[in-house]
Formats: C-alpha cells, sequence, structure tokens
C-alpha cells in the first residue's frame, strides 16, 4: 500500500515542489521534527542523512547526462524512507541549412548530392522535440543493498523525417514538428550490492562508456562519429574507489541487433579515473559539472544471419544459395578520453580548459550512431539471373530481415558485414571571471567505411538501357566540425548560439556540402 501511495502522489507533489523550491543554505529541521513527507533537494537529504554519500554518488551519475551538477540541487519527493526526484529541461531549437538534406536531428545523415534539387535549397526549421522528462525512484537500503529506478522520456519518438505522400501511421510536417511522439530514453532498475552492481533494463551501452564522453553543442545528439545508442540489457558492474582514483569495470549483455542471430551482443569495458585532476565538462548541452580525467576501453561482439542472396532460378520464383542462413560476426573496439589541460574545480569552474576524444574501429556497428548506413543497405530487389532477355527486371522482393548499415551484399551477391571507423575529437574553453557561466567548445569528427569502395556496383549497358551504378548513394567519407558559445542567463536558463560544417565524399568522387546555423534556449529544472 505505501509504495502504490508513494507512485501516485509523486507528480503531484513534484509539481508543487517547482513553485516552492527547496534553498540549498535552508536550516535543517531539529532532530524528530521531520515530517513524513518532505520535499527537498539531494544535497539536503545527505545532508540531512535521508541518503547516504554512496545513494548521492549514485544518483548524480544517473542524471549525470541531463542535468549535469544540477543534480544536486533539484527537489526531490521524500515519503518516509522512499524518494523520488524529477529532472530534465525544455528545449527550443532553431536552424537553418544551406541544403534540404537534414531534418531537425542530422545525425550521421548524408548530404545530398551536389546537383540535386535537395542541395540546391536551404531549409529552416524550429523545434522542441528534444526536451526531456525523467523521473529517478530510490527505495531505503536494505542490509546493504540500495535499489533505484529511473525512467526518462524525450519527444524524438516520431519518424526521423515527416511525410508528404499520407503514407499510413506516418506523420506530416505539422505533426511531426507539433504533435511529436513521446520516446523512452531510460527506463531500467539498479540494484548495488557490496559484490557486485546489476542493471536491468534499457540504458546507454557499455560500448563507448556512454554517456561519459558526449560532446558539448546544441547540435541534437547523436552528432556524426559519436557513439549514442540505449538498448535493453542486463549489465554487472564493479567499482574500486580511493581518494586518487576510481575504476570502472563492466560486462554487459544487451539486445542482439538483428533478433534472427539469435545470439545476445556482449559488451565489456574499463575506466579508469584521476579524481583529484578535475576540469569544467559540460555533456550535451545541459550537463555542466566538473569532472575527472578519465580513459575508456570498451569493446563490442555481435552476431547476424541473414539468408544468402538469391542467385539464379526462375524470375518468378528466384532460387537461394542455401536454405540456411549465411552468418557472419561484427563488432568492434572504441577508445574515450577526457583530458583536462587547465584544470578546475567545484569552487573556481572558470578558466578551465578540457579536451574530448573518442576513437572506434568496428564491423556492424552502425546502428551504435545516430542514422549511419553511408547509403550501404542491403538490395531491395533480386538481381536479374545471368542469361535473362534484354532489358528483364526482376520485382521479386528480398527481405533480410536486418536494420540497415549493418550488413550488405557485395557485387557477387555475398553478404558483408559493413566496416566502420570513426574519430571525434572536442574541446572546451570555459572564460576567466564568470565561473562557468559562459563558454566556447569547437568539435570535429570523420567517419568512414573501410570497405565502402569495394560495395560500388555497376550494370553494364544494354541495347535498351544506360549503365548504371549506385557511387552517387555511397558515402565514403563524412567531415564534419562545429564551433558554439553558450552561457547562462540564470542558473535554470541557458541559451547557445552553432555553427557546423558538413561534407560528403561520395564514391562518385562528389561532395555534398552543408552549413548549419542553430540557436537554441534550455531551461533546466
Amino acid at each position: 500500500m505505501r509504495s502504490t501511495r508513494f507512485v501516485a502522489t509523486t507528480v503531484i507533489a513534484l509539481a508543487a515542489a517547482w513553485a516552492t523550491p527547496a534553498r540549498a543554505d535552508a536550516p535543517l529541521p531539529a532532530p524528530g521534527a521531520a515530517s513524513t513527507v518532505d520535499l527537498m533537494t539531494l544535497r539536503l537529504m545527505l545532508q540531512k542523512g535521508v541518503i547516504t554519500q554512496a545513494e548521492f554518488d549514485s544518483a548524480m551519475r544517473d542524471m549525470a547526462d541531463s542535468v549535469g551538477g544540477k543534480a544536486a540541487d533539484t527537489t526531490g519527493l521524500v515519503i518516509g524512507k522512499w524518494s523520488a526526484t524529477l529532472y530534465g529541461f525544455a528545449e527550443a531549437d532553431y536552424m537553418f541549412d544551406t541544403t534540404q538534406s537534414y531534418s531537425d536531428l542530422s545525425g550521421n545523415g548524408q548530404v545530398a548530392h551536389p546537383g540535386s534539387y535537395a542541395a540546391s535549397n536551404p531549409r529552416s526549421q524550429f523545434t522542441v522535440r528534444n526536451t526531456r522528462l525523467g523521473f529517478r525512484f530510490r527505495a531505503p537500503e536494505y542490509h546493504g543493498i540500495r535499489t533505484s529506478a529511473q525512467i526518462e522520456a524525450d519527444l524524438m519518438g516520431d519518424w526521423a523525417n515527416p511525410t508528404y505522400t499520407a503514407a499510413t501511421g506516418q506523420p506530416t510536417e505539422n505533426q511531426f514538428f507539433t504533435s511529436p511522439a513521446l520516446r523512452i530514453r531510460h527506463a531500467f532498475m539498479k540494484v548495488e550490492t557490496p559484490v557486485v552492481d546489476v542493471i536491468f533494463g534499457q540504458t546507454w551501452h557499455v560500448f563507448g562508456w556512454q554517456s561519459t564522453y558526449q560532446p558539448n553543442t546544441v547540435s541534437l545528439q547523436g552528432v556524426p562519429g559519436e557513439l549514442y545508442a540505449r538498448t535493453p540489457q542486463l549489465r554487472l558492474s564493479k567499482t574500486f574507489s580511493s581518494s586518487d582514483v576510481t575504476f570502472d569495470i563492466a560486462l554487459g549483455a544487451t539486445r542482439p541487433p538483428q533478433r534472427d542471430s539469435a545470439l545476445p551482443e556482449g559488451e565489456a569495458g574499463l575506466h579508469l579515473a584521476i579524481n583529484k585532476w578535475t576540469g569544467t565538462q559540460t555533456i550535451g548541452a545541459t550537463a555542466t559539472s566538473v569532472a575527472p580525467a578519465s580513459i575508456a576501453v570498451t569493446g563490442d561482439l555481435r552476431g547476424f544471419g541473414v539468408a544468402n542472396y538469391p542467385s539464379g532460378g526462375t524470375l518468378a520464383a528466384p532460387a537461394l544459395k542455401s536454405t540456411s542462413e549465411v552468418n557472419k560476426m561484427g563488432g568492434g573496439v572504441a577508445v574515450d578520453a577526457f583530458i583536462p589541460v587547465i584544470p578546475s574545480s567545484a569552487e573556481h569552474l572558470g578558466n578551465s580548459l578540457s579536451l574530448l576524444g573518442e576513437f572506434v574501429y568496428g564491423q556492424g556497428i552502425g546502428d551504435l550512431y545516430t542514422g549511419l548506413t553511408s547509403g550501404l543497405t542491403m538490395p531491395a530487389l533480386v538481381p536479374v539471373p545471368a542469361g535473362s532477355p534484354v532489358g528483364t527486371v526482376s520485382t521479386t522482393a528480398y527481405n533480410p530481415q536486418i536494420d540497415p548499415g549493418l550488413v550488405t551484399v557485395d557485387g557477387k551477391g555475398n553478404v558483408t558485414v559493413i566496416q566502420w571507423q570513426t574519430l571525434r575529437a572536442g574541446l572546451q574553453y570555459y572564460f576567466p571571471g564568470m565561473d562557468g557561466k559562459m563558454w566556447l567548445s569547437a568539435n570535429y569528427a570523420n567517419v568512414s567505411s573501410p570497405n565502402a569502395p569495394g560495395l560500388v556496383t555497376t550494370t553494364a549497358a544494354t541495347a535498351t538501357a544506360k549503365a548504371t551504378s549506385n557511387a552517387a548513394t555511397i558515402r565514403n567519407a563524412l567531415n564534419w566540425f562545429d564551433v558554439l558559445v553558450m552561457g547562462d542567463i540564470t542558473p535554470a536558463v541557458r541559451l547557445g548560439v552553432e555553427y557546423a560544417y558538413s561534407a560528403d565524399r561520395y564514391a562518385d568522387s562528389q561532395t555534398g556540402v552543408n552549413h548549419r546555423v542553430q540557436g537554441s534556449a534550455y531551461f533546466i529544472f
């Protein structure tokens, strides 16, 4: 009964807390004077002994990528020994592009090919879809076991783009921007014990030690070259810490990227932080905190199973090479680092310079990035068998039952795992004399597929048809950079303006270029 009453009253009580937020310097009540229901910040919960230091640290980590250091002063509801915290931000974005290549979220999408209509005309967009709302729930510690749960959502749940064809279930442009759909980002429970910590549910991948190394940018994430993905998983982890260093080890079994492979995805990682070497860091656009220098090495192993690509047979019923699956393995290695070049502390956030970097090499890992396919998808149609009459076109569909960007078929009809290599680097400089309230950031990323050039196919010319090639749709490499200025107008309101440059090099040697200017506003709570 207590648990039911706790959940049912959480939203109402937290709404009241917005109007009367708890002050960090408010006097503590006398022993025994606390009421059954209280509104207080995480910081006050720690000071009053409602939560332990370990529980406070766990909560700060869970909310780090959304509100950063502000999590300590986020108002929560305390009912007896239970507590809940409401957090998130309201976001408004205004963007102008010199081409019609992207929606509001550009991700790793491709710049329109030079000479096309989309490449020759601009676009402007206003959106609130990146607005985020989260709840974190904590149960009382039980015999040294700490338990919590987190549910977080945003408004990015619609399709990647609006549609103009009235397709069933897809939004119009008006619906896409003004009535966006709710999307679950995180939904997990965490059990922390003296021996091992366990996560059940959907949260960040271990691969890339997400979200510790996300760049600071007003662009909707993930940006080019950024590992940025959440998935259902079962994770085991352990933290070893001292006053000087913190060492983490994690091992996870996650949702397979292709369910028909019948194999869970496996991930593992090591993370080392130097606690006394700290710098100011903003994760994403809203999460600013003081973070220690750190490095992480992570690995991923995954399997795929697709039917052999059809070959031969009649046009009406092409034959498969085999009735069994073609099994392929993929995975990768990632190295991430955060380096405070000019250190800072919680008392002095200004005049701080930090560097951030990530290098990844892998196969079949396109889904771990946002919208990364580079035009490399499984062919939709069966090729015309050799010896067919001139001009014959096969329309028999081939369904590999796998998401794009993971595997494809080469010119000989062999299933091939797509290779990916990404490099990302960024810097953040916080101006002196402003206590971290204004800063400059810049980021660079390179995305390439080492085996993409070998996947270009060409159809020979015939008496009735010209030669065709997919070279104009396959991207060999993407180079992207941005520069932005951000500042806090009040403790809750943040503004940012950014210029971003994207250049796609296609397999036909053409380069598509897009320039984006974006202004964003955030109310962080």
